[in-house]
């Protein structure tokens, strides 16, 4: 019977011990941003300042950092990205840095399992890239995202004590969107849709007026709705064909009234309104 009890004892002990949920030290944190139709992520541990002096103390300037804490910061990009320095292809990179009173070196590594700087390798680096330190408000807890996002570009960000880093980057949105474009044609589904997304992309970003004009028609083949109809209306207006567009655009406010999409109603009639 003793034996039996210690087992019991034993068992509850391992299960209360298994089940025991404590903070870490340096959380594990995520995000993720769109930058055109490339999207940006980041997975890394965050320590925090803790009353500490971080560069130039606990981070002595000069060598290698895993850019975070545990496990190097893991960088992910869905498509091709653009720095200074060169083009860092599509993909999962284990980001390192080695820190400098003035610029620092941030290094995009292959090697996506390295638990810390002990068998990281630079014959696995992909691209390092040089960044200027900036001063900057405190911040207690190790920081990383993306800011100033732009259709074509963002950058990659830092923050920590009172530093800041900020990589710049390009991506190629305008050619990934005309292959996406490219690719869901081939598919051959919804192609309405497609045709329409493609006309708004056209018209709105790439201000190709023709082009626009094109797919808006091969939309409006497959079937009209108030979307392409409107769609085709506004980029006449463009074109400088004001009395067809006009047409168009009353025919497409009159199939939104039928369908009672109200949101897309008051954008007809106020854009009606500003053509008189």
């Amino acid at each position: 019977m003793k034996n039996l009890l210690l087992i019991i004892a034993t068992f509850l002990m391992a299960m209360s011990t298994s089940a025991q949920t404590l903070p870490k030290p340096s959380p594990l944190g995520n995000n993720s941003q769109v930058v055109g139709v490339t999207t940006v992520s980041f997975e890394y541990s965050r320590p925090g300042v803790k009353d500490r002096e971080i560069f130039g103390g606990l981070l002595a300037y000069g060598e290698l950092w895993r850019f975070g804490a545990n496990s190097a910061t893991k960088f992910t990009i869905d498509t091709d990205i653009k720095f200074e320095e060169g083009i860092l292809a599509a993909g999962s990179y284990a980001m390192f840095a080695i820190p400098n009173k003035d610029m620092w070196t941030i290094i995009f590594n292959k090697d996506t399992k390295q638990s810390g700087t002990e068998s990281y390798s630079q014959d696995l680096d992909a691209l390092r890239v040089k960044v200027k330190a900036m001063e900057n408000s405190f911040t207690e807890t190790f920081t990383l995202g993306v800011d100033n996002v732009r259709n074509d570009g963002a950058s990659l960000v830092m923050l920590w004590d009172k530093t800041k880093l900020e990589i710049p980057f390009t991506v190629e949105t305008n050619k990934l969107a005309e292959y996406n474009i490219q690719e869901a044609e081939k598919q051959g589904e919804n192609l309405a849709d497609v045709y329409g997304n493609a006309a708004n992309f056209y018209y709105g970003t790439l201000k190709d007026y023709n082009k626009a004009l094109a797919y808006a028609d091969k939309s409006i083949k497959l079937g009209e709705n108030y979307r392409n109809v409107f769609m085709k209306a506004r980029i006449l207006k463009e074109l400088g064909n004001t009395k067809e567009a006009t047409t168009l655009a009353t025919k497409a406010l009159d199939l939104a009234t039928k369908e009672d999409a109200k949101g897309y109603m008051n954008f007809i009639s106020g854009t009606l309104d500003s053509w008189k």
